[in-house]
Formats: structure tokens, sequence, C-alpha cells
């Protein structure tokens, strides 16, 4: 049916759309709702349109589809744009879509609920209460109460001093429901609904719910949300009132039958520190903390292990007397556990430990436990440890024990892991910058210069861009004098074209200190040469090269002119298509 004309009529077209059999028309035609809002305008979308809509989704046949009223609910949001503040006549026709059996009609409906309201916050008194109870009045099906609690924190901040109160006993009459999926429902809301609260509303009205809920024996997914909701609950209330009222929650959760339970005590483990603050934690936590970290289940032991460089960068930071005294000690055993993913955890948080205890008790507890993890079997372990070789060495110095710790990392860069390799390279300027020139030299440069012979590109990429930082830290005069003929060497026609290909990708990077006298002494005449290969891809990524010197360099005329121009033109018209591209690109920059 063709749409136009003056007495063209909106609201019969989408009727007889929706009540066809093709799924996909019907579909298309709620997609396109508020084209007919716009035609229809603001007055008629309230008065018949939307009376409709809410008219046949009680009806059979449209009733049972669940498609159909998942994109009804979607679209009732976007109807409000349509309606000039007629908002209100959404919420009921939302409330019957928010009572369905169907999960994600249930939560479509309320996310449109809450677009409605957030736009329009008036409403929340006289139309989103109201509809609010009547859900979690309904007893023929435990769907409606789900809903009502989802709705409870946004209501519940826009209301009021006197429905606040209805709103907190309808709270924690559904945190009592008979219903363990109503339970649950307003467990995961308690988080939320506690957040919009008062801290004299909570310890009166909430505080026992949150206890009970804590206790519940039936569902381990509500005392995990009883973890959460204390993250909120600890930042609202007092050291003393704490103690009272939710250290024992997080104890208890500690040594929870459920694993999932433990598992999200450690996961969380840094913002509760900063919910409970240095104290509480240093009294109260420290405790559960270290039996998370000789959990039963790798997960929990993974996780604790993980969370101790978060706890690290927190405002009030564990201290390195608990470090010492709490952590360190299970260190030893969790080194030789027998979950790989554990000891990668490790070796992680190994870096920031060291850095936070300092050289003295690095070097007294942690030296033998760094070296045994670069050898580990694991090589996401040996990863994790290497990446941070250079903050270890650094909180080190440059001793004895740093010079074993430098014959592990020239080990690991023959790893059969590629991304070990890389990680080795990247190391490489922190350490050279702790260390200086004579120590990079003996021995952190074959590490670096044999990378550049890596059979993996990844690892030849992380060499050439960390050479400029090796460059830059060491001066011009080095890297004219020693670096450069070292690359010259590595130039060859005897090695992989490949190799021939990273050194010419290597010259700019290092170039940037050099004047241009010492660019047409040292670095020209290689890429000149380069000109001239065998291998197509080794001449065109010279051609490459050239024009990347001519526009980020003064190279002069007369060099242009008598080196760069006769070997570009000769590339002209190499039996190599894309030789000639890029040869043609460099001369076309030579005469820019």
């Amino acid at each position: 049916m063709a749409a136009g004309g003056a007495d063209f009529n909106y609201l019969e077209f989408f009727k007889e759309e929706i009540r066809n059999e093709n799924a996909t028309i019907k579909i298309g035609a709620v997609n396109n709702l508020h084209l007919i809002a716009s035609a229809l305008g603001p007055q008629k979308t309230a008065d018949e349109l939307i009376p409709y809509i809410s008219k046949v989704v009680t009806e059979e046949p449209l009733c049972n589809d669940d498609e159909f009223l998942y994109s009804i609910a979607k679209q009732y949001a976007v109807l409000s744009d349509y309606m000039n503040g007629n908002d209100e006549s959404l919420i009921e026709p939302l409330e019957h879509l928010a009572s369905q059996e169907e999960t994600v009609i249930r939560d479509q409906a309320i996310q449109s609920l809450c677009k409605v309201i957030e736009k329009r916050p008036a409403l929340a008194t006289d139309h989103l209460v109201p509809a609010l109870l009547r859900l979690s009045l309904k007893m023929d099906f435990f769907t409606a109460r789900v809903s009502a609690c989802a709705l409870l924190p946004l209501a519940y901040r826009h209301v009021k001093d006197d429905q606040k109160t209805v709103l907190r006993k309808t709270f924690t009459t559904l945190c009592a429901d008979e219903t363990p999926m109503v339970r649950r429902a307003a467990a995961h809301k308690m988080r939320d609904f506690v957040h919009e609260c008062s801290k004299e509303d909570l310890l009166t009205d909430l505080i026992t719910n949150y206890k009970q809920l804590s206790q519940e024996d039936t569902q381990d997914t509500i005392r995990v949300a009883c973890v959460h909701a204390t993250l909120v609950i600890a930042r609202m209330l007092n050291a003393e009132e704490n103690r009272q009222h939710t250290v024992s929650v997080i104890n208890e959760a500690a040594q929870d039958r459920s694993w999932r339970v433990r598992l999200t005590v450690a996961k969380n483990f840094d913002q509760l520190c900063k919910a409970y603050g240095p104290e509480l934690t240093a009294q109260k936590l420290m405790t559960p903390f270290i039996n998370l970290m000789k959990d039963n289940e790798q997960e929990v032991r993974k996780e604790a292990v993980r969370v101790i460089e978060a706890c690290l960068k927190l405002q009030d930071p564990l201290t390195s007397e608990q470090l010492q005294t709490h952590i360190l000690p299970q260190f030893q055993s969790l080194g030789l556990d027998s979950a790989q993913s554990v000891r990668a955890a490790l070796a992680q948080v190994l870096g920031p430990v060291a850095k936070a205890l300092g050289k003295d008790v690095t070097q007294r507890t942690l030296l033998s436990l760094i070296s045994e993890l670069m050898k580990d079997e694991f090589h996401d372990v040996r990863l994790n440890i290497v990446s941070h070789a250079g903050l270890i060495c650094e909180v080190l110095s440059v001793d004895g024990l740093v010079h074993s710790l430098l014959h592990t990392v020239q080990n690991l860069i023959m790893d059969n892991h590629w991304r070990i390799r890389q990680s080795v390279v990247e190391q490489v300027p922190k350490l050279s910058k702790l260390f200086g020139m004579e120590l990079f030299q003996s021995k952190l440069e074959t590490i670096l210069l044999s990378s550049l012979r890596d059979s993996v590109h990844s690892v030849r990429q992380a060499a050439i861009l960390h050479l400029k930082e090796i460059a830059d830290t060491f001066g011009s005069q080095w890297t004219v004098e020693h670096l450069l003929p070292k690359l010259v060497e590595q130039y060859s026609a005897s090695v992989g074209y490949a190799n021939r290909v990273t050194v010419l990708h290597v010259l700019p990077q290092v170039s940037g200190l050099m004047s241009p006298e010492q660019l047409t002494q040292y670095i020209l005449p290689i890429l000149i040469k380069a000109t001239k290969d065998s291998v197509p891809n080794v001449r065109f990524c010279a051609c490459q090269r050239i024009m990347w010197m001519v526009e980020n360099h003064n190279m002069g005329s007369q060099t242009i002119t008598t080196m760069i121009k006769p070997a570009l033109q000769e590339l002209e018209h190499d039996s190599d298509i894309d030789v000639q591209y890029y040869a043609q690109r460099a001369l076309m920059s030579c005469n820019n």
C-alpha cells in the first residue's frame, strides 16, 4: 500500500500492517511506529495510537507473539518523543508488559519505563509509584514482583519523603517474598536502592533485610549480590557501625561454601579496602584475605593474587608491614601452585609488590622466586614476570643480583613463545636508561640486534620501535659511531630479504638524531644499495624510506640530484609494478 495524500489514514495503515501474517512486515511496522506517530501528531498519538496498541497487545493472536511484544516495549520509549508531554499514557501499557512471563519483554519494558521517567521525573509521584505498587502486589505470577524490584531505585530517586517510606516497606516485603526469584531480584537491586537512601533510613528500615539476605541458604547469587551491596553500605557507615553491621557479612562471605561468593570477595577486595578504610582493613579484612589466597578453588586464589596490584594503587594502599606480615609468606607456596593461572597471576603482581617493598626486602624475600618464575614451564608465567623486568631491576638497582636477573632475561630472548621474546624487547629501553651505555652494550645490545632477525614480524617491529628510544637515550655520537655500523653489518645479502627490509625500517627511527651530512654519509648509501636489491620487496621498501627521508629531512638539492634521483629513475621501469609505483611517488617528493 503506498502512503501519501492528505486523506491517507496512517493509523489504519499501521493496523493493517501488524495484522499481516508475515513476521518481517509486522515487526517492521512496529519498528517504524515513530513515523506513524510523527504523521498523526502528538494529540492523535496519545488519544488513538497508544490506546490501540495497549488494547492489541492484550488480544489474540498478538498477545502471544513475544517478538512483537518485545518490539512494542522498545518502541514505547521512542514514542515519548512524539507525544508533546503526554508521556503518562505510556505508563500503564508498559506496566502490562512488565508483567509478562518472557524475561526479555519485561526487561525491555523496564528500560523504556526508566527512559520515560528520566525524561519526565514528575511522572514518578502520580504514575510510576502506583504502577510499581500494583506490580508488587500481583500474586498470580512472580514476574510482576520481579519487575517491581527493578523499578524501585528509579522511583525512590524521584519521589517525596512520604512515598519513600512506602517504597522502603515495599522493598522490605519483596526481600522476604516466598518466591526465590523475587528475593533474588530484590537482592540484585539492593545495591542501587541503598545508594538512593539516606544513612538513617538504611539503619532503620533496610539493614535487617541486608543481613537476612546475606544468610540466604538457597541461592548463592543472593549472597553474591549482598557482597556488592556491602561496597555501597560500608561507604555510608562509620567504622563502629561497620563493625556492627557489615564486617561479619564479608567475613562469612570469604568462608562461604559457594566458591562464587568467595570469588566475588576476592575480585572486589580492593574496593572493600577502599570502602572500609585502612584501620578496619588492617583489623578485620587481612585474615579473610589470606584465607582466600589459600582457597581450594584455583579461580579464587588467582583473583585474590591479582587484586593485590589494585590494592597497592589505592589512596591508602596496603602497607609494607601488611605485605611482609600477611601476604609475602603466601608467595612461596603460590609460586609452586599446581594451577598455571595462579602462578601467572603471581608473576603479574611481583613487580608492583617489589616496588612497594623496596630494595632490601625484595632482595631478601622475592629474588629467588622471581628467578624461578622466569624459568617457569608455562609461557604466561614467564611473559608476566618479564613484562615487569624493568621495574624489578629499577627496585634492585645495579649490583651483582641484577646481573644474575639480567642473565635470565637474556636467555628468554631465545624463548619458544614469540610474545615472551617481544616482552623482553619492550623492557630493553627501560633497562638501558637504568643501567647506562656500558651495561647495555655488554648485556642488552645482542638481545635487541638479534630481535631484528626474529622469525616473527611483531618481535622485529618491537625491536624497530624501541631502537629509537635507545638512540635517543645514548645520543647522536653513540648512534653514528656504535649503533649504525652494527645495523649496516646486519644488512647483508647473505641473510633473508625480510632481515634487509627490517634494517631499512630501522634507519628512519635512528635518523632523527643525525645531521643532513651524516644522513648523506651513512644512511643514504644503504638505501641506494637497497634500490638495486634482487628482491622487489626490498626495492620498494627502499623507495618508501627514501621518500620519508626527503619529506622529513633537508637532504639538499645536490644530494637529491646526484644520488637519489638517478637511483629512483632506474626503478621507474622496474619489472615489478609495486616498485614502479613507489619509485614514482618518491620522485614526486624529490620534485616538490
